[in-house]
């Protein structure tokens, strides 16, 4: 029977975790800092602790995040499938459907082995989920810090090095912290470990490829606006990167720009999928509009100012869809604004 809790921790989640002997250890496709700086804490606390923890993930480990494995922990579908027989228990980082997971959790389920998710996205009502959803966190990063603290699991320099990178990357370098203190102080207490914060900020924000560079450049170029410039998007077909060596996902880092432009409050961005035929939406809001429903309406999720989907068919019949959803919202919520002013 699914069971979700929140934080504090609720003693079955921590019991289980504890005795769960062997682990495979998963994140969402196309990897990110969070969920990979969690899901190496996480691994690196359970070694520690005497559990036989171990990562297998839908991708390999992306080249721009090699440096946050430097022991090669991160395994992946292809090469590691075998080891999933072993596992006693599934974990998720940083997602709660298996969609986004893909073959590691769909060959556990297949297999009878139970899939829990450590996730700070809030779940759809009905959704089959079972672990710990504890929307109040800023990341998977600092969610997976009280976990590890609750479980008395040791956070030595090399795990506060991987959970200060998940942080760091879920919240813009800090920028994005709701208003809680508390992110700061987790921030605080994994420096006080020795941690050298300097080469992680480095890595993550200052260390853009050449071709990144140009594909930043084209894809500023496909911007256009809407509601009085309030709306920025951008609808990017497959060759968006052609001739580039970039990541897959290089075209996603692009929408900070678009979010941070003078008088923007909306920040649109429809990217190619994997598959003919599929887009990946994300949007971005700043303070003044809620977004977070649109995407749920969609079938994806995220949070009120950072969300997004996965859809098929048409691209520009899909952004014509999306633009006039944004819009609208803009309007409506401006329209509160200026009601309650």
């Amino acid at each position: 029977m699914a069971r979700v809790t929140g934080f504090p921790f609720e003693p079955w989640l921590l019991d289980r975790l504890a005795g769960a002997g062997r682990v495979a250890l998963m994140t969402h496709v196309g990897p990110d800092a969070d969920g990979l700086g969690s899901q190496l804490a996480f691994c690196q606390g359970a070694r520690a602790a005497g559990i036989d923890a171990f990562i297998v993930n839908e991708d390999p480990l992306p080249p721009r995040y090699a440096w946050l494995d430097p022991d090669g922990l991160v395994g992946h579908f292809e090469r590691d499938q075998g080891r999933l027989s072993e596992a006693t228990l599934g974990l998720v980082f940083d997602a709660h459907e298996v969609e986004r997971v893909q073959r590691p959790a769909t060959w556990l389920r297949q297999h009878g082995t139970d899939v829990w998710v450590i996730d700070h996205h809030a779940v759809r009502p009905g959704s089959d989920v079972t672990g710990c959803v504890a929307t109040g966190f800023s990341s998977s990063g600092e969610l997976t810090y009280r976990l590890l603290r609750a479980l008395g699991w040791p956070v030595d320099v090399g795990a506060a090095r991987c959970l200060y990178a998940a942080i760091s990357f879920d919240t813009g370098s800090f920028r994005f912290l709701r208003n809680d203190p508390n992110t700061l102080r987790v921030a605080a207490e994994l420096i006080e470990t020795g941690l050298d914060t300097n080469p992680i900020q480095e890595a993550l924000w200052a260390s853009r490829s050449r071709g990144e560079l140009t594909l930043l450049g084209r894809v500023l170029a496909k911007v256009q606006y809407a509601a009085q410039g309030r709306v920025a998007w951008a609808a990017l077909e497959p060759d968006i990167t052609d001739g580039l060596d970039v990541a897959h996902d290089a075209v996603g880092e692009s929408i900070p720009f678009l979010v941070g432009t003078e008088g923007v409050l909306v920040a649109v961005l429809l990217k190619p999928g994997r598959a003919p035929g599929e887009w990946k939406l994300s949007m971005r809001s700043k303070t003044a509009v809620r977004i977070g429903h649109i995407a749920q309406e969609l079938g994806g999720g995220g949070h009120a100012h950072a969300a997004g989907a996965t859809l098929h068919g048409d691209l520009d019949t899909w952004t014509r869809d999306i633009v006039a959803r944004v819009v609208a919202a803009v309007e409506t919520q401006s329209r509160g604004q200026d009601t309650q002013a």
